[in-house]
C-alpha cells in the first residue's frame, strides 16, 4: 500500500509540473512549496535508494558473477543428449559397483564416473564462453556508457550527472549532437531540429519548438486548410534515444525509466526466454532416433534370453545379459556429440570476434549457417548516415567520386568561380566537422567536399566575415549571409534558389541571362537527380550596391533581396551514400541462397533508388516495394494465434503461463494467405516503422524460413529480438539494440554478415561430419556388441574401450573437424533446410557402407583370426612364460602341458598364428565363464579386434573432411595443422594403449604387438578409403523414411510454441509531430505499447 501511495504521490505531482509549464509559467518556482518540498523528499529517498543499492552492489558483487555462470550452466543441462549421458554414468556406476567382485569392485565406477566428467567438461565449456562473451558485451556497453552525462538544472542548482540519474522535473540544457536521455517537453528552443534515425530510421530532420508555438502552428493550418502543410509542424516532444542535430535549447523531463520510450522497448526485451536453435532442434531429434536404435537393440538382445529358471547360474547369466544390454544403450549414445559441438561453435566463436563478430549468444553462429533471409535496416547499416556530395551541376551534370579522399574543384568548376562555390556552400552555414561533426549533415556534406578539395573551412569562415546572417527554417527553405556587406550567397532547395535566378554564372559562357531552354534544361537536371534519391541544393549570390532592403520580408521570414535578381552558381546533388562493401556482400549473399531485404524509415522513391544501388533491387518486374502502413494493412498486422485479435490477456513468458494455467501468447499474421502472396517478391519496406518489421520477421518465422535482422536503432530492438539471429551495430548501435542482438558487428560492416554465414556453414558441416564418423562408430559398435553377446556371450569390445574410443578419439576429431577454416565454397550453394533431417542420403549411404565394411573386417577377426592373423614363436613363449607364472602363483603346481592346452586351444596346431580365443582363464575352463577373475587376462585376439577397430575409425575419420561425395578428400588437409597433429596424436595414444594399457583397457599388452601385425591392420584403416571410393560410384539411395523424418522435423516446428522464437507481442507506435501535439491535452498518458 505504501509503494501505491507513494506512486500516486509521484504521478499527482508529475501532472503539477505538466500543468505549469504546458500553461506557459514556466519558472519551476511557479511550483507551490508544498509540492517542493514532497519533490525534494522524493528526491533525497531517492538518493538513500542510490546509496543502499551501492552498498547492496559491492556485497554481492562476487554473486552476481556466480550466478550468471550459474545460469549460464543451467542452460546447458536443460540439453537432451546432457540428461541422456547423465543417467546413463549413474547407472554405469550403479550396475558396474553392484556386479562387480571384491577384488575388482575398486575400478568398476571408472567407466561410469568418466562419462559424467564428459559431461561436466562439456557443460562447463559452454557456459565458460558464454560468460566470456557476456563479459565482452558488458565491456562494450560500459565504453559507450560512461560518456553519457548531461548537465541538469535541479532545486535551483546546475549539477553534472549521468543520464540514467535523471528524475521528473529536471531541466536539461540540449545542443547539437546530445542525445536525449528521457521523453521530455521542449521549453525553449532556438532553431532546434532532431535526429529520430536511432528510434524511427528516418534521416529527415524533425523541427522542435514549445507547445505554445507548435500549437499556434497547428490551428493556422487549420485555418488555411493546409493538408500538405501538416509536414511542417514542428513537435514539442523529445523523445529517449534521439539526438539534438542542430540548434539548442532547454527541456523538461517529463518520463524516465522504464515507462519512457526506450525503456518500454527495454522493458520488453528484459524477459528472454531460452529458446532452441534449428541445429539444437536436429540434434536432438538425432540424439532420440539413436537413442530409440539403441533401446530396441537391447530389447533383441534380451529377447535372447530365453531361461526362466532363478538357479544362480542362470540369474548370473540373466544378470550378465542385463548389464550388456545397458552396455549397448550407452554405446548406441554418441557421448562425444555434446562436447564436440560445444568445441566446434567455441572454435568458431573466437575466430568470428577476429573477424569483428562479437558473437553474444554461442548458438547464433551456427545458426546463421541456415539464413534464408537477412532483413537489413537501411541507417548506419546500408547507407553510412553520413551525407556525400555525388553530383555538381554546371552546364553539364558531374559526378563527384565520394570515396576519393583528394578531389580537384576545378575539375567542375573555373578557378574564377572557386570563391564563389566557397562563400556560398562553406561560408554560409553554421556546421562543423571539427573537433566532431555537428550541425546539418547537408552543410557537412559540403564541407566535407571542399575539404578533399584542400580548402579548410575555418579558415575561409575567418577571412570572408559576415555582416549579417539569416538563418535556415523550413519555411524559409534556404540560408543567407551578406560578406563583407557586398555580396548575398544564398543556398537552399534547387527548386526555391532557381525561382530567385536570372543568371546563371557558367563555367564554359560566363554570366549568361537564364531563359527558357536553360531553365529547362535545370530543372530537368534536378529531377534527375532526385530521381536518384539526392537532395539537390541549389546555391547563389547577389553583388549588393548598399541600397537593397533588408528590413521587409514575407510571411515565411524571405527577404526581399532573398527572391530576385539572383545568380545561379551550381546546383549540388546530396546523398546518403553506400558503404562501399555492401554491393559486393549483397552480392555475396544472393550466390549463397540469402535473400537481402531492405526496411528502411524513407518513402519509397528513395528506397527504391538505393535498393537499386544496393543491388537488392534487380527486376522490378519481379519486385514488390510497399510501404509499411500499406503492408501491415493488407497482411492484417499481428494477432494472438488463439485468441485471434491484436491484445489479449494470454501470457507471453513460459512462467507466468505455468502460474496461470493458461498458453502462453504466440504471435501470428492475421491474413497469411495475403502474406504468402508478398513476401516472395517483396524486396523493400518503405516507411516502416518497428511493428512493420516485427511483422515482417514473424511472418517469416512462421513459414520455416530462418532470418537474420540487421539494424543499429532503438526501433529496431523488437525485430532484433524476435529473428533467428540479430546483428546489431557495435560503433553506431544503441545500447538497447546490442542488448537485443545476438550478433555484434563490430566495425559496423555489412559485408561482416557474409563471414558469419561462412562460418556458420563450416560449423553446420563440421557437425555433419562428425555425426557421419560417430555413427559409422556407434552403429558398428552396437552391432559387434549384439551378435558377440548372442554368440559368444560377452561383448567384444569393452565398455572402457568405446569410452575412449567416443570419448578422446572423438573429442579430438571434433576439434581437428572444427578448426577447419571455411572455404568460398559454402557460399556457392544454398542454405540448408530449417527442417530438414541432418542425415542426409549420402551421408547414410557412407555410414551403412563404412559400417557393412567394418563389421565384415571384424566378424572375420572374431571367427578366423586364427586363419590368417600371423603369431611369433617369441610372442608365443613369453605369453606362455607369463601365464605359467600365473598358474604357479594361483594353484601352486608347476605348469605341465596339459594344463598349457587348455589355456591356448590348437596351441599345437596354431603355434604360428594368433591364438583363437575370446579371453583366457587360467583354469582352461569354458571361455565365456569366469572361474578366478582376479588372474583374468585379457585376449590377445580381442586385442587385434580392438586395434583393427580404431584403425579402420581413424581412417574413416579422414574420410569424415569431405562429406559430398569429393573425389580428393586430401585437399587443403595441410591448410589445417592440427588435422595431422591429431591424427598422428592419436595413432600414437592407441599405439601407447595397446602396448602398455593392459588390464584398464582390456588390452594383451605384456609384449605388445609386432610390426607385421601393425601393418596388417593398417591395411584394414586404408580400406576404409577404397570402400569410399566405390561408394562415390552409387546413387544416393532415395530413403523414404528420411522424408518422412523431414516431416516430423517441420511439424514440431509447427506446433511447438517455443519455436516462435520469442513470443512477446511488440506493437510499438511511435508518436507523429501531429499526435504528439494531440495527446499533450493528458500529459502523462503514456506512450502506446
Amino acid at each position: 500500500m505504501r509503494h501505491r501511495k507513494d506512486y500516486l504521490q509521484k504521478k499527482l505531482i508529475q501532472q503539477k509540473i505538466f500543468k505549469v509549464f504546458l500553461q506557459q509559467k514556466m519558472d519551476y518556482k511557479q511550483i507551490s512549496q508544498k509540492d517542493q518540498k514532497e519533490m525534494i523528499f522524493m528526491k533525497e529517498t531517492y538518493y538513500m535508494g542510490i546509496i543502499q543499492n551501492l552498498q547492496f552492489l559491492l556485497k554481492n558483487i562476487y554473486n552476481c558473477f556466480y550466478k550468471l555462470w550459474k545460469f549460464k550452466l543451467s542452460i546447458q543441462q536443460q540439453d537432451f543428449i546432457m540428461r541422456i549421458l547423465l543417467v546413463a554414468s549413474i547407472v554405469s556406476i550403479v550396475i558396474g559397483v553392484s556386479t562387480a567382485d571384491d577384488d575388482h569392485r575398486s575400478l568398476a565406477w571408472i567407466e561410469g564416473f568418466a562419462i559424467f566428467i564428459a559431461v561436466f567438461v562439456c557443460c562447463n565449456v559452454t557456459a565458460i564462453n558464454d560468460y566470456q562473451k557476456e563479459r565482452q558485451f558488458q565491456s562494450l556497453n560500459q565504453m559507450a556508457d560512461s560518456r553519457k552525462t548531461v548537465t541538469v538544472w535541479r532545486d535551483g542548482s546546475k549539477i553534472d550527472l549521468h543520464q540514467s540519474l535523471v528524475m521528473v522535473g529536471d531541466i536539461i540544457q540540449i545542443f547539437e549532437g546530445m542525445e536525449i536521455p528521457a521523453d521530455c517537453f521542449v521549453i525553449e528552443a532556438a532553431e532546434l531540429t532532431a535526429d529520430k534515425s536511432a528510434m524511427k530510421g528516418e534521416t529527415d530532420p524533425i523541427k522542435k519548438d514549445t507547445y505554445e508555438n507548435c500549437k499556434k502552428q497547428r490551428n493556422k493550418l487549420r485555418d488555411q486548410q493546409n493538408e500538405l502543410g501538416r509536414h511542417d509542424i514542428p513537435s514539442p516532444v523529445m523523445l529517449s534515444g534521439t539526438k539534438v542535430l542542430s540548434g539548442e535549447g532547454r527541456i523538461v523531463v517529463a518520463v524516465v525509466g522504464d515507462s519512457s520510450c526506450v525503456g518500454k522497448i527495454s522493458s520488453l526485451l528484459a524477459t528472454e526466454e531460452v529458446q532452441s536453435t534449428p541445429l539444437q532442434e536436429k540434434l536432438e531429434i538425432i540424439a532420440q532416433d539413436i537413442g530409440k536404435f539403441g533401446l530396441i537393440s537391447a530389447d533383441l538382445l534380451q529377447k535372447e534370453y530365453k531361461e526362466d529358471s532363478f538357479e544362480k547360474d542362470h540369474i548370473k547369466e540373466m544378470l550378465n545379459f542385463i548389464i550388456i544390454s545397458i552396455t549397448v544403450i550407452v554405446v548406441a549414445i554418441p557421448e562425444g556429440l555434446p562436447l564436440a559441438v560445444t568445441l566446434c561453435l567455441a572454435y568458431s566463436t573466437k575466430r568470428m570476434l577476429k573477424d569483428n563478430n562479437l558473437v553474444r549468444k554461442m548458438a547464433a553462429c551456427e545458426t546463421m549457417g541456415g539464413a534464408y533471409m537477412v532483413c537489413s535496416d537501411k541507417t548506419e547499416t546500408l547507407t553510412q548516415n553520413k551525407m556525400f556530395m555525388v553530383k555538381i551541376w554546371n552546364d553539364t551534370l558531374m559526378d563527384i567520386d565520394a570515396y576519393n579522399e583528394q578531389l580537384n574543384l576545378s575539375s567542375y568548376l573555373p578557378i574564377q568561380m572557386h570563391e564563389l562555390f566557397i562563400q556560398s556552400s562553406m561560408v554560409n552555414g553554421t556546421a562543423m566537422i571539427r573537433p566532431e561533426e555537428k550541425g546539418s549533415k547537408t552543410e557537412v556534406a559540403m564541407i566535407l567536399f571542399a575539404e578533399k578539395c584542400g580548402i579548410i573551412y575555418e579558415k575561409e569562415r575567418d577571412i570572408h566575415q559576415a555582416t549579417m546572417k539569416i538563418p535556415f527554417s523550413s519555411k524559409r527553405k534556404r540560408m543567407a549571409m551578406i560578406i563583407g556587406g557586398k555580396r548575398l550567397v544564398i543556398k537552399g532547395a534547387s527548386e526555391i534558389i532557381l525561382e530567385g535566378c536570372n543568371k546563371l554564372h557558367s563555367k564554359s559562357k560566363g554570366i549568361i541571362s537564364i531563359d527558357s531552354s536553360i531553365r529547362n534544361s535545370i530543372e530537368s537536371s534536378i529531377e534527375e537527380m532526385a530521381s536518384q534519391s539526392l537532395r539537390t541544393i541549389g546555391l547563389a549570390y547577389k553583388d549588393l550596391n548598399g541600397n537593397e532592403d533588408l528590413v521587409n520580408k514575407n510571411d515565411k521570414g524571405v527577404y526581399d533581396i532573398e527572391t530576385q535578381d539572383l545568380t545561379l552558381i551550381a546546383l549540388v546533388g546530396i546523398k546518403d551514400i553506400l558503404r562501399a562493401e555492401v554491393p559486393g556482400a549483397v552480392a555475396n549473399c544472393k550466390t549463397a541462397g540469402i535473400k537481402v531485404r531492405m526496411v528502411t524509415g524513407d518513402n519509397k522513391i528513395t528506397a527504391r533508388a538505393i535498393a537499386k544501388e544496393c543491388g537488392i533491387l534487380i527486376d522490378e518486374n519481379q519486385s514488390l516495394v510497399l510501404e509499411g502502413p500499406d503492408f501491415v494493412n493488407r497482411i492484417g498486422g499481428i494477432i494472438c494465434k488463439w485468441c485471434r485479435i491484436p491484445t489479449c490477456d494470454c501470457p507471453r513468458d513460459q512462467q507466468t503461463a505455468k502460474q496461470l494455467g493458461k498458453q502462453i501468447r504466440v504471435d501470428t499474421i492475421q491474413n497469411g494467405a495475403e502474406f504468402d502472396k508478398i513476401y516472395p517478391f517483396l524486396d523493400v519496406l518503405a516507411r516502416s516503422r518497428p511493428e512493420d518489421i516485427y511483422a515482417l520477421v514473424t511472418g517469416l518465422l512462421e513459414r520455416g524460413h530462418v532470418v537474420a535482422v540487421t539494424g543499429d536503432g532503438t526501433n529496431d530492438a523488437p525485430a532484433l529480438k524476435k529473428a533467428d539471429v540479430g546483428f546489431a551495430m557495435g560503433i553506431a548501435g544503441t545500447e538497447v539494440a546490442r542488448e537485443s542482438a545476438s550478433i555484434i558487428l563490430l566495425d559496423d560492416n555489412f559485408s561482416s554478415i557474409v563471414k558469419a554465414v561462412l562460418w556458420g556453414r563450416n560449423i553446420y558441416d563440421s557437425i555433419k561430419k562428425f555425426l557421419q564418423f560417430q555413427l559409422t562408430v556407434n552403429v558398428v559398435a552396437v552391432a559387434l556388441t549384439l551378435i558377440s553377446s548372442v554368440l559368444i556371450k560377452q561383448e567384444v569390445l569393452k565398455p572402457i574401450q568405446m569410452l575412449w574410443v567416443n570419448l578422446i578419439m572423438d573429442t579430438f576429431a571434433s576439434l581437428a573437424l572444427a578448426t577447419e577454416t571455411p572455404t568460398p565454397e559454402l557460399l556457392q550453394r544454398k542454405p540448408h533446410n530449417r527442417n530438414e533431417y541432418m542425415i542426409s542420403s549420402k551421408m547414410f549411404k557412407h555410414i551403412i557402407g563404412q559400417a557393412i565394411y567394418q563389421m565384415i573386417i571384424m566378424l572375420t577377426l572374431l571367427f578366423s583370426a586364427q586363419s590368417f592373423v600371423p603369431e611369433f614363436k617369441g610372442q608365443e613363449d613369453e605369453s606362455q612364460d607369463y601365464i605359467g607364472n600365473l598358474q604357479f602363483k594361483y594353484s601352486n603346481t608347476y605348469f605341465d602341458e596339459s594344463i598349457k592346452l587348455h589355456i591356448c586351444p590348437n596351441y599345437q596346431d596354431y603355434c604360428n598364428l594368433i591364438s583363437f580365443s575370446t579371453d583366457y582363464y587360467i583354469n582352461g575352463s569354458e571361455n565365456y565363464e569366469t572361474f578366478y577373475k582376479e588372474t583374468y587376462i585379457p585376449s590377445r585376439q580381442f586385442t587385434v579386434i580392438f586395434n583393427t577397430f580404431v584403425m579402420m575409425q581413424l581412417f574413416n575419420f579422414i574420410n569424415a573432411r569431405r562429406i559430398r561425395d569429393e573425389l580428393n578428400i586430401f585437399q587443403g588437409i595441410l591448410t589445417n595443422i592440427l588435422f595431422p597433429i591429431i591424427v598422428f596424436g592419436i595413432l600414437t595414444l592407441k599405439i601407447i594403449i595397446v602396448t602398455f594399457g593392459g588390464i584398464v583397457f582390456h588390452c594383451y599388452s605384456f609384449y605388445g604387438l609386432r610390426i607385421e601385425q601393425w601393418l596388417i591392420f593398417i591395411a584394414f584403416g586404408v580400406g576404409s578409403l577404397v570402400v569410399r571410393l566405390i561408394l562415390r560410384l552409387i546413387p544416393d539411395p532415395k530413403l523414404q523414411f528420411l522424408s518422412k523424418l523431414n516431416e516430423k522435423h517441420k511439424l514440431k516446428n509447427l506446433i511447438s510454441p517455443s519455436n516462435t522464437v520469442n513470443n512477446q507481442n511488440y506493437q510499438i507506435q511511435f508518436l507523429s509531430p501531429e499526435s504528439e501535439i494531440e495527446n499533450l491535452n493528458n500529459p502523462i498518458q503514456e506512450h502506446q505499447i
